[in-house]
């Protein structure tokens, strides 16, 4: 699957031939005898094993014995046998379309309208499942960016939310997470925003100082400690994913058009409620912050709606709810309470003084009793 996103940018030619290397590599793989066996005896999971020839055929490695067998697993009584998600059953889809050709149609409307890209995500309160399903859905409505964006909202929605997420998976020093969302802006063919090109930055920092992109059980102090095939093997134990993660988010970026700017710009925005901002932030964590102080005073303020998110998810993590409604009431006066997590943490807000409420009710009525 790198190799098919990072076909975008053949035009360079180091990558062409390094495409071609590991194609060569994959192919007695992708249509092993194994795979063919696999196939066939579970005919509804005969596009997922598929999935490798089916995309080294998309790069020009086409082996029409195989399509054929394909076709008659996909024939099968029970090829629709499974229960799956709707992020797993546009995935599906997404891979048919590429083996078929077809553009999507009603049941990518369906799917995507019963999947998390169509609803606001719970950025606060969520889990990182729902974050990949959303990052995931980016990557299969696009195509990985050879298509123009196939959303169920209009692109701008859906990357105020990435925004917001990217703010929560910095915070948490999460970068698989947070290389995943960074892809939204180059697949869908947007400009970068500030705080994505900013997270690009962080990440490229981190990875040129860990020498890998390091996941969440990776130790950057112990691995500078070993050396070999040792620091080869602890590389790949604990930061294989990030580094595909970061794979993608490089092939995305190469491609022409697609590349973050050399400077963050953006919007003016009030230098008092920026140093409010930034002196509401945890020091204690995030590895964005040596970059952060790297920038220029204009690059640094075109960051104020992405600092104003980091700050009310460092707030709500401690449960400093005061703060965060000091942050909000700050952010309305300024016109920069609009964002996914702005309205979300408002609504928290809400909900806790009701629960406030509630519960204190419920203690009058027990001492009554």
């Amino acid at each position: 699957m790198l190799i098919y996103a990072a076909s975008g940018a053949r035009h360079l030619s180091q990558i062409a031939t390094r495409i071609a290397e590991v194609a060569e590599l994959l192919l007695p793989h992708a249509r092993s005898a194994q795979t063919l066996l696999n196939m066939a005896l579970h005919p509804a999971l005969c596009l997922d094993f598929a999935v490798p020839h089916i995309l080294l055929s998309k790069l020009g490695y086409t082996d029409p014995r195989m399509d054929d067998f394909l076709r008659s697993c996909f024939a099968s009584q029970a090829r629709k046998g499974r229960q799956r998600p709707p992020t797993g059953s546009l995935e599906g889809r997404w891979v048919e379309s590429l083996w078929t050709g077809a553009e999507p149609g009603p049941a990518w409307h369906r799917d995507l309208r019963n999947s998390v890209l169509n609803w606001p995500l719970d950025i606060l309160g969520g889990f990182r499942d729902e974050a990949y399903a959303f990052t995931h859905l980016v990557m299969y409505c696009t195509d990985f960016g050879f298509r123009p964006a196939f959303l169920p909202r209009p692109r701008a929605v859906i990357l105020q939310e990435a925004a917001s997420l990217l703010a929560k998976y910095l915070d948490g020093e999460d970068y698989d997470l947070a290389g995943e969302v960074i892809m939204a802006w180059p697949l869908t063919g947007a400009p970068w925003s500030p705080a994505a090109a900013f997270g690009f930055r962080v990440l490229t920092g981190v990875e040129d100082h860990a020498g890998v992109l390091p996941g969440g059980t990776t130790r950057p102090d112990r691995l500078h400690q070993l050396e070999g095939r040792e620091k080869t093997r602890y590389a790949l134990g604990t930061a294989y994913h990030t580094g595909y993660v970061m794979g993608f988010l490089c092939a995305a970026s190469l491609r022409e058009g697609r590349a973050p700017p050399a400077r963050i710009a953006g919007p003016r925005f009030d230098e008092d409620f920026l140093d409010h901002v930034i002196a509401t932030l945890d020091r204690d964590q995030g590895h964005w912050q040596p970059e952060l102080l790297a920038l220029s005073e204009a690059e640094r303020n075109a960051l104020c709606p992405l600092l104003l998110d980091l700050a009310i998810v460092q707030r709500c993590r401690k449960h400093d709810y005061a703060a965060v409604r000091e942050l909000l009431a700050r952010a309305h006066q300024h016109g920069l309470s609009r964002s996914p997590l702005c309205g979300q943490s408002a609504e928290l807000l809400e909900r806790l003084t009701a629960y406030a409420r509630c519960s204190i009710q419920d203690r009058d009525q027990i001492n009554a009793d």
